[in-house]
């Protein structure tokens, strides 16, 4: 048999087993259901009935990886031994009590409370985001240098051996004190004599946390917050930018409503949060948090006589 055909049996038997364990996890028993026409069908498992309808809905939660392979009429076979499987397993853990059991009980109330919460967010937070295309364009015009990375920028730092020092130098920046005088004053780095330059560098030619601070200064003349680089606090100034070819819009345009999505998101969701605490009645018992951290005494050992 050729090489191929094995490897493809085994990649087979693998997605198949995915698509067993994808099923158990999503609906772990069935229902007694009436009968339905035959016509609709595929399978009857202990007298119960798996039809094309339910066939398609557990199709429609397959992932994207692995759906095609359920396109094909070997593949839906092998689906839909998998959901028999599954219901037979179902059938059989009900039969032994599996259901009534504690351990059923506590995690069905979990699943319970999850799905309830999962349902609400997307009644009243993902049903509300909607990204026009001109709000996505205003955003990609706003934050150009985010999308599109300088192939070059011009920058000088002024670096200090403490962090009390930086915040000192931090703080006098910000009362326009120029950023040169202030390099030649304070700053420990070789550069300091000549305010502080350091000159054009590309991406990831410099330390990752001055290479991250550096590029994501938004305009000439601004500068970063105080970075902590090695045992070193650095303070960087954007003095000039040499720009690449800025990807088009309508290439990251996905990417971009996808970032707006995720911030607005989560906007709302604090949003209607808050509004629900404040509708609710919590009280907090933060005192008997203590009786987590105690310790129990260890067991006296016996004195010998």
């Amino acid at each position: 048999m050729p090489k191929h055909s094995n490897q493809y049996k085994k990649i087979s038997k693998i997605i198949l087993f995915s698509l067993f364990m994808f099923l158990v996890s999503f609906g772990l028993y069935g229902c007694a259901k009436k009968a339905a026409p035959p016509a609709k069908v595929l399978a009857m498992v202990n007298g119960k009935p798996i039809t094309v309808n339910e066939f398609k809905t557990e199709v429609a939660k397959l992932p994207p990886s692995v759906s095609s392979f359920v396109s094909t009429p070997q593949g839906q076979k092998r689906f839909l031994k998998s959901m028999v499987e599954r219901q037979i397993l179902a059938d059989r853990a009900i039969k032994d009590g599996i259901n009534k059991s504690k351990a059923y009980k506590m995690q069905l109330s979990d699943f319970k409370k999850g799905l309830l919460v999962q349902l609400l967010l997307n009644e009243k937070v993902q049903k509300k985001l909607v990204i026009t295309n001109q709000a996505a364009k205003n955003f990609y015009k706003k934050h150009l240098n985010t999308f599109n990375l300088p192939s070059k920028i011009n920058v000088s730092y002024i670096q200090l051996h403490s962090l009390s020092a930086a915040k000192k130098v931090y703080s006098d920046l910000q009362k326009g004190i120029a950023f040169p005088k202030l390099a030649k004053k304070y700053s420990a780095a070789p550069n300091a004599a000549q305010g502080g330059t350091l000159g054009w560098i590309k991406f990831g030619q410099t330390t990752p946390a001055f290479n991250q601070a550096a590029f994501g200064i938004s305009k000439i003349g601004g500068y970063s917050s105080i970075v902590n680089v090695g045992k070193n606090y650095d303070i960087i100034k954007l003095n000039n930018i040499l720009s690449g070819k800025p990807r088009p819009f309508s290439k990251i345009k996905s990417q971009i409503i996808m970032i707006m999505k995720e911030k607005e998101g989560q906007n709302l969701f604090k949003t209607y949060l808050d509004k629900v605490k404040k509708a609710s009645k919590v009280t907090y018992y933060y005192n008997n948090l203590a009786v987590l951290n105690q310790v129990k005494p260890l067991p006296s050992k016996p004195s010998k006589k």
